[in-house]
Protein backbone atom coordinates (compact mmCIF):
# COMPACT_ATOMS: atom_id res chain seq x y z
CA UNK A 1 0.00 0.00 0.00
CA UNK A 2 1.38 3.20 -0.73
CA UNK A 3 2.03 5.98 1.46
CA UNK A 4 0.02 9.57 -0.03
CA UNK A 5 0.76 12.67 2.17
CA UNK A 6 -1.95 14.48 1.30
CA UNK A 7 -2.75 18.84 1.92
CA UNK A 8 -5.62 21.14 1.49
CA UNK A 9 -5.85 24.51 0.24
CA UNK A 10 -9.11 26.47 -0.30
CA UNK A 11 -10.28 27.90 -3.73
CA UNK A 12 -12.10 31.26 -3.86
CA UNK A 13 -14.88 29.91 -5.31
CA UNK A 14 -15.30 28.04 -2.00
CA UNK A 15 -14.10 24.36 -3.27
CA UNK A 16 -11.18 22.17 -1.35
CA UNK A 17 -8.00 21.64 -3.45
CA UNK A 18 -6.09 18.75 -2.18
CA UNK A 19 -2.68 17.69 -3.53
CA UNK A 20 -1.21 14.56 -3.12
CA UNK A 21 2.10 14.29 -2.43
CA UNK A 22 4.18 10.83 -3.31
CA UNK A 23 5.85 8.88 -1.07
CA UNK A 24 9.40 9.64 -3.37
CA UNK A 25 9.30 13.17 -2.48
CA UNK A 26 8.56 12.62 1.21
CA UNK A 27 11.37 13.42 3.69
CA UNK A 28 12.96 9.88 4.94
CA UNK A 29 13.16 8.94 1.55
CA UNK A 30 15.00 11.95 0.39
CA UNK A 31 17.06 11.14 3.61
CA UNK A 32 17.84 7.86 1.97
CA UNK A 33 18.80 9.19 -1.30
CA UNK A 34 21.66 11.46 0.17
CA UNK A 35 22.82 8.51 2.27
CA UNK A 36 22.73 6.71 -0.79
CA UNK A 37 24.72 9.17 -3.20
CA UNK A 38 26.83 9.58 -0.22
CA UNK A 39 28.01 6.12 -0.08
CA UNK A 40 28.58 6.38 -3.99
CA UNK A 41 30.85 9.09 -3.84
CA UNK A 42 33.14 7.56 -1.32
CA UNK A 43 32.87 4.32 -2.79
CA UNK A 44 33.91 6.03 -6.04
CA UNK A 45 36.55 7.84 -4.14
CA UNK A 46 38.69 4.40 -3.00
CA UNK A 47 39.76 4.01 -6.74
CA UNK A 48 42.41 6.54 -5.93
CA UNK A 49 44.05 4.23 -3.51
CA UNK A 50 43.10 0.77 -4.63
CA UNK A 51 46.47 -0.97 -4.30
CA UNK A 52 47.14 -4.32 -3.15
CA UNK A 53 48.24 -5.14 0.39
CA UNK A 54 50.63 -8.06 1.31
CA UNK A 55 48.93 -10.31 2.99
CA UNK A 56 45.19 -8.93 2.76
CA UNK A 57 44.31 -9.79 -0.34
CA UNK A 58 40.97 -7.12 -0.42
CA UNK A 59 43.46 -4.01 -0.78
CA UNK A 60 43.69 -0.95 0.06
CA UNK A 61 40.39 0.18 -0.29
CA UNK A 62 38.79 -3.16 0.79
CA UNK A 63 37.87 -1.90 4.48
CA UNK A 64 36.33 1.43 3.37
CA UNK A 65 34.41 -0.17 0.69
CA UNK A 66 32.54 -2.03 3.51
CA UNK A 67 31.95 0.93 5.31
CA UNK A 68 30.02 2.45 2.20
CA UNK A 69 28.25 -1.13 1.72
CA UNK A 70 27.61 -0.34 5.69
CA UNK A 71 26.24 2.72 4.93
CA UNK A 72 23.79 1.82 2.49
CA UNK A 73 22.56 -1.03 4.32
CA UNK A 74 22.17 1.32 7.44
CA UNK A 75 20.73 3.91 5.29
CA UNK A 76 18.09 1.52 4.39
CA UNK A 77 17.02 -0.04 7.66
CA UNK A 78 16.30 3.53 8.52
CA UNK A 79 14.20 4.38 5.80
CA UNK A 80 12.13 1.48 6.33
CA UNK A 81 11.63 1.96 10.33
CA UNK A 82 10.76 5.18 9.58
CA UNK A 83 7.88 4.59 6.86
CA UNK A 84 6.57 1.71 9.05
CA UNK A 85 6.29 4.38 12.15
CA UNK A 86 5.00 6.50 10.10
CA UNK A 87 2.30 4.53 8.95
CA UNK A 88 1.63 3.02 12.50
CA UNK A 89 1.21 6.83 13.84
CA UNK A 90 -0.97 7.53 10.87
CA UNK A 91 -3.42 4.50 11.72
CA UNK A 92 -3.65 4.85 15.86
CA UNK A 93 -7.29 6.03 16.38
CA UNK A 94 -7.67 8.96 18.03
CA UNK A 95 -8.44 8.76 22.09
CA UNK A 96 -11.90 10.13 22.22
CA UNK A 97 -11.96 10.82 25.89
CA UNK A 98 -9.31 13.82 25.07
CA UNK A 99 -11.80 15.32 23.08
CA UNK A 100 -9.28 16.12 20.55
CA UNK A 101 -8.21 15.43 17.39
CA UNK A 102 -4.84 13.36 16.20
CA UNK A 103 -2.69 15.78 15.35
CA UNK A 104 -0.27 14.65 11.83
CA UNK A 105 2.80 12.86 13.13
CA UNK A 106 5.02 15.66 11.18
CA UNK A 107 5.03 19.35 12.07
CA UNK A 108 6.29 21.63 10.13
CA UNK A 109 10.38 22.05 11.30
CA UNK A 110 11.16 25.60 12.81
CA UNK A 111 14.40 27.61 11.40
CA UNK A 112 16.79 25.92 13.69
CA UNK A 113 15.78 22.50 12.85
CA UNK A 114 15.94 23.20 9.05
CA UNK A 115 19.83 24.57 9.24
CA UNK A 116 20.57 21.65 11.98
CA UNK A 117 19.08 19.11 8.95
CA UNK A 118 21.08 21.13 6.19
CA UNK A 119 24.07 21.00 8.31
CA UNK A 120 23.96 17.15 8.74
CA UNK A 121 23.75 16.96 4.38
CA UNK A 122 26.22 19.23 4.03
CA UNK A 123 29.13 18.50 6.60
CA UNK A 124 29.63 15.23 4.87
CA UNK A 125 30.05 17.10 1.72
CA UNK A 126 33.00 19.73 3.29
CA UNK A 127 34.62 17.12 4.79
CA UNK A 128 34.72 14.91 1.36
CA UNK A 129 36.50 18.28 -0.08
CA UNK A 130 38.53 19.36 2.34
CA UNK A 131 40.08 16.31 3.47
CA UNK A 132 42.01 15.29 0.42
CA UNK A 133 44.07 18.91 0.91
CA UNK A 134 44.17 18.90 4.54
CA UNK A 135 44.38 14.88 4.93
CA UNK A 136 41.98 12.47 6.73
CA UNK A 137 43.74 11.99 9.77
CA UNK A 138 43.91 15.99 10.65
CA UNK A 139 40.53 16.49 8.93
CA UNK A 140 38.83 13.55 10.61
CA UNK A 141 38.67 14.88 14.50
CA UNK A 142 37.21 18.20 13.36
CA UNK A 143 34.07 16.01 10.85
CA UNK A 144 33.35 14.10 14.50
CA UNK A 145 33.18 17.28 16.48
CA UNK A 146 31.06 19.15 13.92
CA UNK A 147 28.71 15.89 13.31
CA UNK A 148 28.46 15.08 17.75
CA UNK A 149 27.80 19.44 17.63
CA UNK A 150 24.81 19.26 15.00
CA UNK A 151 23.48 16.52 17.43
CA UNK A 152 23.48 18.64 19.84
CA UNK A 153 25.90 17.08 22.08
CA UNK A 154 27.25 20.69 24.25
CA UNK A 155 28.91 18.73 26.88
CA UNK A 156 33.16 18.95 26.89
CA UNK A 157 34.20 15.64 28.04
CA UNK A 158 31.87 13.91 25.86
CA UNK A 159 32.73 16.05 22.79
CA UNK A 160 36.50 14.86 23.87
CA UNK A 161 36.39 11.23 24.74
CA UNK A 162 33.97 10.52 21.85
CA UNK A 163 36.18 12.22 19.28
CA UNK A 164 39.29 10.71 20.85
CA UNK A 165 37.82 6.55 21.14
CA UNK A 166 36.25 7.04 17.37
CA UNK A 167 39.20 8.44 15.88
CA UNK A 168 41.43 6.32 18.15
CA UNK A 169 40.04 3.25 16.80
CA UNK A 170 40.03 4.13 12.98
CA UNK A 171 43.36 4.72 13.69
CA UNK A 172 44.22 0.95 15.27
CA UNK A 173 41.91 -0.51 12.92
CA UNK A 174 42.98 1.06 9.56
CA UNK A 175 46.54 2.40 9.76
CA UNK A 176 47.78 0.37 12.62
CA UNK A 177 46.26 -3.43 11.61
CA UNK A 178 45.58 -2.91 7.88
CA UNK A 179 48.11 -0.65 6.84
CA UNK A 180 44.96 1.28 5.11
CA UNK A 181 46.96 4.09 2.24
CA UNK A 182 44.57 7.39 3.79
CA UNK A 183 45.01 10.58 2.04
CA UNK A 184 47.93 12.60 3.92
CA UNK A 185 46.69 16.13 2.06
CA UNK A 186 48.64 18.05 -0.25
CA UNK A 187 49.15 21.12 1.55
CA UNK A 188 52.78 21.04 3.21
CA UNK A 189 51.90 21.53 6.79
CA UNK A 190 49.24 19.33 6.48
CA UNK A 191 51.09 17.24 4.62
CA UNK A 192 53.89 16.60 7.05
CA UNK A 193 51.42 15.90 10.23
CA UNK A 194 49.19 13.47 8.48
CA UNK A 195 52.54 11.35 7.68
CA UNK A 196 53.61 11.41 11.66
CA UNK A 197 50.30 10.42 12.79
CA UNK A 198 50.97 7.51 10.95
CA UNK A 199 54.13 7.03 11.90
CA UNK A 200 53.38 7.42 15.52
CA UNK A 201 49.73 5.16 15.42
CA UNK A 202 52.40 2.23 13.48
CA UNK A 203 55.71 2.26 15.77
CA UNK A 204 54.60 3.88 19.45
CA UNK A 205 51.13 3.80 19.80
Amino acid sequence: MREVVSSSDHRPDGQTLTVSISPLFSTPVLEWLFWLVLAGMVYALTDNFDEPIAEYQFGASGWPRVLCAALAFGATAQLLYKLTRRRAEREKPADPSSGQESKPAHSGLTLGAKLQRAGVFLVPFLYLYVMPEIGFYVATPFFILAILLLLEVRSIKALISVTAVVHGLVLLIFTRFFYVALPVGRVEGFYDLNNWIIAFVRTGM
